[in-house]
């Protein structure tokens, strides 16, 4: 009868013990397939309730999702895995894939046309407003000699000039979406630099300036940044800049410092 009684104390706390180890496996395992949303572009909605994602929602793998075009994507991260992306597959499926790794920026005085091709391509974040140096010799800004941005508005080519501030371009989202005094509804569209010089206006590059709201922006990143908060500043910088690159487009490294700097102290 003793022995029995041992025999099934044995058996209970073997029991017990696996029992503890998986949900100790189950929190591991939630922990590693729980993400936090950073970003929603498009439209991307819980097939079980319905309710459209947006920034600070969870998602766990394997949750059921309806992306309402091929375009919709999402940026979601945590702890264990870091920043990941879903999309649909045309099969109806939800794809998590690993996030670009892209970090590079634009950066430095751009002294010829080259320069000044390479930076103002693409998509160009701009965060709240950016300044750009620019060679003297090449380039001399002033009444006479300036940069000038053309996109299109209501059906009118619209010719803005930019202001400078020495040898630094400003690009301001208020004043480059403003018209006779009047500011008009941002929106993301393409524009052409030039360069005027002696009367006429030499053509840049056509490339698609990118004015996120800050205050949007601020609570991306913060997401973001709970995600990393051991890790070094370097490595934050990183990541943002890679989410940003994937995101919105390529900043300039003066701008991109200056901002971190301002709103996260990094």
């Amino acid at each position: 009868m003793k022995k029995g009684y041992i025999i099934l104390v044995g058996l209970l706390t073997v029991v017990l013990s696996l029992s503890f180890l998986s949900v100790d496996a189950k929190n591991k395992l939630a922990g590693t397939d729980k993400f936090n949303v950073i970003n929603v572009q498009g439209k991307i909605v819980f097939s079980s309730s319905g309710q459209e994602m947006k920034r600070g929602d969870i998602y766990i793998a394997g949750m059921n999702l309806n992306f309402v075009d091929n375009k919709s994507r999402a940026a979601i991260v945590n702890k264990t895995q870091g920043r990941m992306v879903l999309t649909g597959s045309s099969k109806g499926k939800v794809k998590v894939l690993p996030a670009a790794n892209n970090i590079s920026s634009r950066s430095g005085a751009l002294l010829n046309v080259v320069d000044l091709k390479k930076h103002f391509s693409d998509r160009y974040l701009i965060l709240k407003r950016s300044e750009v140096q620019i060679g003297k010799e090449a380039f001399p800004m002033g009444n006479q000699e300036f940069f000038y941005l053309t996109y299109e508005h209501n059906g009118e080519e619209i010719a803005k000039k930019l202001r400078n501030e020495d040898d630094m371009l400003i690009l301001d989202r208020d004043e480059i979406y403003k018209i006779d005094g009047k500011a008009i509804p941002y929106e993301e569209k393409e524009m052409t630099l030039y360069y005027r010089k002696n009367g006429k206006g030499m053509k840049i590059n056509t490339f698609t300036p990118v004015f996120p709201s800050n205050k949007e922006l601020v609570a991306e990143v913060k997401v973001l940044l709970e995600a990393f908060g051991d890790a070094s500043d370097e490595e934050k910088e990183k990541e943002v800049t890679s989410y940003l690159n994937e995101f919105y487009g390529n900043a300039h490294k003066a701008n991109l410092k200056s901002w971190l700097k301002a709103e996260f102290n990094l």
